[in-house]
């Protein structure tokens, strides 16, 4: 690793340049360095959209204002219109019951709270789970006092958080036959509120003999969505990384019919270490700092393998790379210097995570190409789902 890098690289482990990043925008000013820097990107450019999707998320950055975003004109939104729809539905509502107590109806919970929705309840068969939601106060009712209750929750929005689509399609079938829900009322959360289908692939072309690297799989649908958009070109093969050990068996099990890939159970960084993470299930595990895992007095949290990817993929020809990883993308970028170097590949990476994403991340690819052109999408109503694209 060259000097530049070990000046740039954000560690992890440490929470200093989030603090530091922090620090400035409660003070009002802004890096000078941070502001050349992102200069030099928003050169590298490719189109409008990108340029005011960057300076919105500029002025959220230096403002920590989410109203920069959240005002974007729909054109320069990546949004389906189901999406829209969806949350336009949500809005009118104003009130809403989620069923579910787990991470994806928390995560939405947080999102609708964003919107000024209020949830009303959540809804759990496990009578352990109430009164009382200990992470967020919100109430939790039964099927059944849900039933009892139909004339005060009855007409109002219901979201069901679970991810699995079957047994989203059985809640949903139970509200309906059983107590009497109607269907119009009734929103299925995870699938409806989130925009992905065209997410890392509407803005490149495939080409032939496409060769994926996924790091982030998740459930490997990202996988599936890669060999559709390959379309009759078809692709020669796809690499990919999930550290959550119940979803590596989850993308495990889903991958295998889709043949040539291969599925690595680490998460990706610059060198082979041991870090801590944060395992909910989810798509939201991440890789956290040693002083966040005491906070959470390690419930929840795991020790897992990092790998670089010039070393799991030495020699291998790649021509794309997708990286969605909770903030850890400035490392494993690090980590994939070689292949980056010797293959030029494509890339559709998440700048989110962190308030500095955008710029660093962006200014790291350009220091591998300096040829390389740059463009972002937005893909949520909110701060979340930016996305650039590198060609």
């Amino acid at each position: 690793m060259s000097t530049s890098d070990k000046e740039k690289r954000i560690e992890y482990g440490s929470d200093k340049a989030g603090d530091r990043q922090k620090a400035l925008r409660e003070s009002g000013n802004m890096d000078t360095d941070f502001l050349e820097t992102a200069r030099n990107v928003y050169a590298h450019l490719n189109d409008e959209i990108s340029k005011k999707i960057f300076e919105a998320r500029l002025l959220y950055a230096s403002t920590g204002d989410v109203g920069y975003i959240t005002g974007l004109e729909s054109k320069y939104r990546n949004l389906n219109s189901d999406m829209q729809v969806y949350v336009e539905k949500i809005r009118q509502g104003s009130h809403c019951l989620i069923y579910g107590t787990g991470n994806a109806a928390h995560y939405l919970a947080g999102r609708f709270k964003r919107f000024g929705v209020k949830v009303d309840a959540f809804i759990d068969q496990d009578e352990s789970k109430g009164p009382v939601d200990a992470a967020t106060g919100i109430r939790v009712i039964t099927e059944k006092e849900l039933s009892e209750n139909k004339a005060l929750y009855g007409d109002k929005t219901f979201i069901v958080s679970y991810s699995v689509k079957a047994v989203a399609d059985e809640v949903k079938k139970r509200l309906v036959e059983d107590i009497g829900i109607s269907e119009k009322n009734i929103r299925m959360g995870i699938f409806d509120w989130r925009n992905n289908q065209g997410q890392y692939f509407d803005y490149f072309e495939a080409k032939e003999n496409e060769v994926f690297v996924d790091c982030g799989c998740y459930d490997g649908a990202t996988c599936y969505n890669f060999a559709g958009w390959c379309g009759a070109k078809g692709f020669d093969h796809i690499y990919s990384f999930e550290a959550d050990p119940k979803n590596y068996e989850k993308s495990k099990a889903a991958l295998e019919p889709l043949g040539k890939c291969e599925l690595f159970p680490f998460g990706t960084a610059d060198v082979d270490k041991k870090v801590y993470f944060a395992a909910d299930a989810f798509e939201t595990s991440c890789i956290i700092s040693k002083e966040e895992a005491e906070k959470r007095n390690f419930e929840g949290v795991e020790e897992i393998e990092t790998r670089a990817l010039d070393d799991v993929l030495a020699g291998k020809r790649i021509t794309f790379i997708k990286m969605d990883i909770e903030g850890a993308e400035y490392e494993a970028l690090l980590g994939a210097r070689k292949l980056i170097t010797e293959n030029r590949p494509r890339m559709a990476i998440s700048v989110y995570h962190k308030f500095e994403d955008f710029v660093t991340l962006a200014a790291l690819v350009l220091e591998m190409h300096p040829d390389y052109r740059i463009a972002f999408r937005h893909y949520g109503f909110d701060e979340l789902e930016t996305v650039m694209y590198v060609d």
